[in-house]
């Protein structure tokens, strides 16, 4: 499966604390979508959010997603990090650990996918997993990305803005259909593959899948509901199962006092035993069912959770 990857710093622009779309952005992606490439958003920045601050961050994520559909743009899945920004993972920054992480877990081929990026240490990244890199100035220059350095490596398209980083992805792709094969990657330099020092850091990006695909299990599909609302969602469960319980007795009970009932009814009512003996056996085994369904429940979502982990 062919993949777009694209950083969402290409597709936003912050104005103090307004987060919107950059110009063109969701036709870009449009354009992107039409020629079936699969849509993955990276959002890196949420490399240097702490846990606590997630939810918002994931809101910011939540209103781009929706400015782009609305433009008519499409994101296939979203690729975020859940770890402190102490824990020095290998999600993005030195370490392609983003990329690693979408292909095996949505089954894609590096060396068939591309990144729209705005960093020079990201084309970097794309180089060394094989993906075909595309630079996106977004109104700087050359200079102000590499210090007025040469590019290393120089065979990689640089694009004023995002649709014009798009055309050049469309390009690439009508000149592989016609060659039959993808152009091949330029082999990096000793000195720029040799720039990330030591091991790659462990790394386990949330990857959010909005689009079905075929065969892919694990990944975590649109969003996730955290703990303390599906508990109340649960206890308003409960509550509403009571108070309709509450309503039925009621009502049979109306019925019970103003039409016969055939004889068995006393024996299906267990009226053989007395009020208060009654009254705990329906509340003991009410208590032992609910208790068995939350301990269902619970296993029900470590699973889930361990699945999406």
């Amino acid at each position: 499966m062919k993949a777009a990857f694209i950083k969402q710093d290409c597709l936003v622009q912050t104005d103090g604390k307004e987060v919107r779309l950059r110009p063109g952005a969701a036709e870009a992606l449009k354009l992107l979508a039409e020629r079936k490439l699969f849509v993955v958003l990276l959002d890196v920045s949420s490399c240097s959010v702490v846990p606590a601050a997630m939810k918002a961050k994931q809101e910011i994520s939540r209103s781009v997603l929706e400015a782009l559909r609305v433009g008519g743009g499409h994101v296939d899945a979203l690729v975020e990090c859940p770890h402190h920004p102490d824990e020095g993972c290998g999600c993005w920054g030195l370490h392609p650990g983003f990329l690693y992480a979408a292909a095996a877990r949505l089954d894609m081929r590096l060396d068939e996918c591309y990144l729209l990026c705005d960093q020079a240490d990201d084309v970097l990244l794309g180089y060394r997993v094989g993906c075909r890199p595309v630079l996106v100035l977004e109104g700087r220059s050359i200079g102000d990305l590499y210090d007025g350095h040469q590019p290393e490596p120089h065979d990689f398209p640089i694009a004023f803005d995002l649709c014009t980083a798009v055309s050049y992805v469309l390009t690439e792709e009508d000149a592989t259909g016609a060659w039959g094969h993808p152009r091949q990657p330029t082999p990096l330099s000793q000195e720029a593959e040799s720039q990330p020092a030591g091991e790659m850091p462990d790394f386990s990006p949330t990857v959010r899948l909005f689009t079905p695909v075929p065969g892919i299990k694990g990944v975590v599909t649109g969003w996730s509901t955290d703990q303390s609302t599906t508990r109340r969602w649960l206890v308003t469960f409960v509550f509403g199962g009571v108070w309709l319980s509450l309503g039925i007795a009621y009502l049979l009970t109306h019925l019970y006092r103003t039409h016969p009932f055939p004889a068995y009814f006393y024996y299906l009512t267990l009226q053989f035993i007395p009020r208060p003996l009654r009254a705990a056996l329906f509340i003991l085994s009410g208590v032992v069912v609910v208790g068995l369904s939350v301990r269902a429940f619970a296993r029900l979502s470590a699973t889930n959770g361990a699945r999406k982990r």
